[in-house]
């Protein structure tokens, strides 16, 4: 792992790379996964719904490759930027393919995820593909072929979970779901000391309403996603502002910034903001430091706010669609 600079703030810009469509290598490659990694099928494993979810897809495994482009900070100028290359995979696939390396023994692009992967929690497993000083566009060919190396790496263990499990898109199969309601709610019983569904009895006044995505330290954890205007240029100065503005703000107000990750055209900020501010006051404030620091709207004037769990690429994608909101937004 490279070393940072001293005293550097770290902008983000991830690029979901999606799945290969050429039809030579990549095509090949991925059937002759399906045929080497085709186990003996003695008896269809049931999952959990646990496991199930951990999977991050609706339907089957998900797991994304990023291409960051970092932006070193030292003092009050820009150092250097770099493009970063991480893969982050879904914990059902990376433990069970863990458990069953066997499997995939003379594959050395899958057993090197395997042993140097890290679990970063709600990030799943992330392993890197290495950097890059970008300094031409060779610097992002060779980005992309180091994302598309392991995009196709992925792919194989995908579908040895996809195989094993006899997954098919739409159709949940041998998979045991959960009876609970889908409209179930649930509060913190501080008598009982634990979390109980909420029927229709009410509570006494000492008990707590919590929030589905956390809350810590009287601080209630939310998602926002700012979107950036068409033709601003979010690059080094802009970025550089933006990183300001937010300190400032986010101190002001005694909002803690969890992470921050930049996209081409929109910006993904996580929060943990106190109960008596109110999430559209500290976005529109930073909206307005933002605009009055780089002299002209960075983002739009719509925003998306969520404290029930992490958007989905296409959520984003969905609410960026509808801008500029003159009606309710519809999330699909």
């Amino acid at each position: 792992m490279v070393g940072r600079d001293p005293l550097e703030v770290v902008i983000l810009v991830r690029i979901q790379v999606p799945q290969p469509t050429r039809a030579s290598t990549n095509v090949n490659s991925i059937s002759c996964a399906r045929g080497a990694y085709n186990m003996r099928k003695k008896q269809i494993v049931k999952l959990l719904q646990q496991d199930f979810d951990r999977m991050w897809g609706e339907d089957g495994p998900y797991s994304q490759v990023n291409i960051k482009e970092q932006i070193r900070i030292l003092d009050d100028h820009v150092s250097r930027t770099f493009l970063v290359v991480e893969a982050e995979i879904n914990p059902f696939t990376f433990e069970f393919a863990q458990k069953n390396r066997k499997q995939f023994a003379g594959d050395e692009q899958v057993l090197q995820l395997l042993d140097f992967a890290e679990n970063r929690d709600k990030f799943g497993y992330v392993v890197s593909a290495g950097e890059v000083e970008l300094r031409d566009e060779k610097s992002r060919v060779w980005a992309r072929e180091q994302a598309l190396s392991m995009t196709e790496t992925i792919i194989r263990l995908h579908i040895f979970v996809i195989e094993t499990f006899n997954l098919k898109r739409g159709d949940r199969m041998g998979v045991i779901l959960d009876k609970t309601p889908s409209d179930a709610r649930y509060v913190w019983n501080e008598h009982a000391g634990g979390i109980e569904m909420l029927g229709e009895e009410l509570w006494d006044a000492e008990t707590l309403i919590g929030s589905p995505s956390g809350i810590i330290n009287n601080k209630m954890r939310f998602f926002i996603v700012l979107a950036i205007e068409q033709n601003a240029d979010f690059k080094k100065k802009s970025a550089t502002e933006f990183a300001h503005s937010l300190k400032k703000i986010s101190g002001r107000l005694n909002v803690d910034v969890e992470d921050i990750e930049s996209f081409q055209d929109h910006v993904l900020i996580l929060t943990l903001i106190p109960f008596d501010i109110a999430p559209a006051t500290f976005v529109e404030e930073l909206l307005k430091e933002c605009g009055d620091a780089i002299k002209k709207p960075l983002f739009q004037k719509d925003y998306f706010v969520s404290n029930v769990k992490r958007p989905t690429h296409e959520q984003i994608a969905s609410f960026l669609k509808q801008l500029p909101l003159d009606r309710d937004v519809r999330m699909t």
